[in-house]
Formats: structure tokens, C-alpha cells, sequence
């Protein structure tokens, strides 16, 4: 097996107000809270280049970002034992390792590689996004709206809470909608006035859109 390091330009001595800190995952973080840091190393192409450091400037990982913010991983990528030895390379595809990856002992012994498929995960249902969706009125308007649409059967006057579920879809369209809880005889007006309000701006996370599943209360 043939491994290739791809070394890319840059060192670590960048300026520290261009450094993103990262924790011990490699999320951004604070920097009190950091144990890594991550900076811009330029262009390869249309991607940008980013390398992560220890906090004493040790290389920790390098590669291709689709982003200048260096927030979605996309192309190849390297990742180091603390003695400088490759620890892991592969792929990453839309900020998803993908494909085989090749992984080592901090000797540089091969290990079992590791094949990961991104699909599965393309279609996870976020209860909680980084960017939640919202209605393009925003909420006060939304529930004014939904209040016009629904009545109560025989024109009585709706009392209490309706609840309903609903997923927003990448491309901000609706579904799944149901009444989940405070049933009543207008459950399917109020399934519809949900429906109406598509499309929404959709949720993100890592500055991609995600699926959400969204929980809205009518009080009547």
C-alpha cells in the first residue's frame, strides 16, 4: 500500500486574531476553552486550504475547505499523531468522511481501514440546527396567520393549545405535518394552515441546509 502525504503550504506561525479555536472535537470554540487552532493557508483551486494546530503549534490536521471560514471539510485530508506521524487520510465529501480511509499507529504501522458512507447521513432529521428554519414572517406572524385559517367547527370559538409537528426539508418545503397535541374537531384546518405557510427559510448547520423537525404551539 502506497500512502502519499500531501504537504501542504503554510506554517504555523500565523497571526493569532486570524486563528479559529477549536476544542478537544475540533469544535469551535473559545479560546480559554480551545486545545487546537485552525488557519487559512490559501487557495488549492475553488477550495480553501486549512490547517489545525495544537495550542504549542504542533500540526494536527491539514486540508480542503469549501468555505473561506473553513467551516465545511471537502476534498482530501490528513490527520497527525502528536510525533508528526500520519495518523489517519481520506476523504471528505461536504463535511463527511467519505469513502476508504487510511489509518496508522503512531510508528506508522498500517491499521484496518476504515470505508464510510456519507449517504445515510444526508437524510438525519435535526431536532436542534445550528441555524434553526424559520417562517419568513417570523413566529408572531405565523401564529396570526394560522389563527385566521383555523375556526372552530359550527363557528364557536377555539379554546386552549394546538400543537403541531412538521418537518422543514433542505429546500425549506414541509412535511409530516400533524396536530400532536390539544386535539379538536379542527385538527385537519390546522394541518392545512400549516401546509399553506410552505415554503420556509431552512435550517443549517455547518452553513449547510439540514432536515428539521419542528414543533410550533397555537394558543387559542
Amino acid at each position: 500500500m502506497l500512502l502519499v502525504v500531501s504537504v501542504l503550504a503554510g506554517t504555523a506561525s500565523a497571526q493569532t486574531s486570524d486563528r479559529q479555536y477549536l476544542s478537544e472535537v475540533l469544535a469551535v470554540t473559545s479560546k480559554p476553552k480551545a486545545a487546537f487552532y485552525r488557519v487559512a493557508e490559501g487557495k488549492d483551486g475553488d477550495l480553501f486550504i486549512g490547517k489545525t494546530f495544537t495550542l504549542d503549534g504542533k500540526l494536527k490536521a491539514e486540508g480542503h475547505y469549501t468555505d473561506p471560514r473553513l467551516s465545511v471539510e471537502h476534498g482530501r485530508f490528513t490527520f497527525y499523531h502528536p510525533n508528526g506521524k500520519v495518523e489517519s487520510q481520506g476523504e471528505y465529501a461536504m463535511g463527511k468522511k467519505s469513502g476508504v480511509w487510511l489509518r496508522f499507529d503512531q510508528w506508522g504501522r498500517p491499521l484496518a481501514e476504515k470505508v464510510y458512507d456519507p449517504e445515510p447521513l444526508a437524510n438525519i432529521v435535526y431536532t436542534r440546527a445550528e441555524s434553526m428554519p424559520q417562517y419568513p414572517g417570523g413566529s408572531r406572524e405565523l401564529v396570526r396567520y394560522i389563527k385566521e385559517k383555523v375556526t372552530a367547527v359550527g363557528g364557536k370559538k377555539l379554546k386552549g393549545t394546538i400543537i403541531t409537528s412538521f418537518i422543514v426539508e433542505k429546500d425549506g418545503a414541509l412535511t409530516d405535518v400533524k396536530v400532536v397535541d390539544g386535539k379538536s374537531t379542527s385538527d385537519e384546518q390546522m394541518v392545512e394552515a400549516i401546509k399553506s405557510t410552505s415554503p420556509w427559510q431552512p435550517g443549517a448547520e455547518r452553513g449547510l441546509p439540514v432536515r428539521v423537525i419542528m414543533r410550533v404551539p397555537v394558543q387559542f
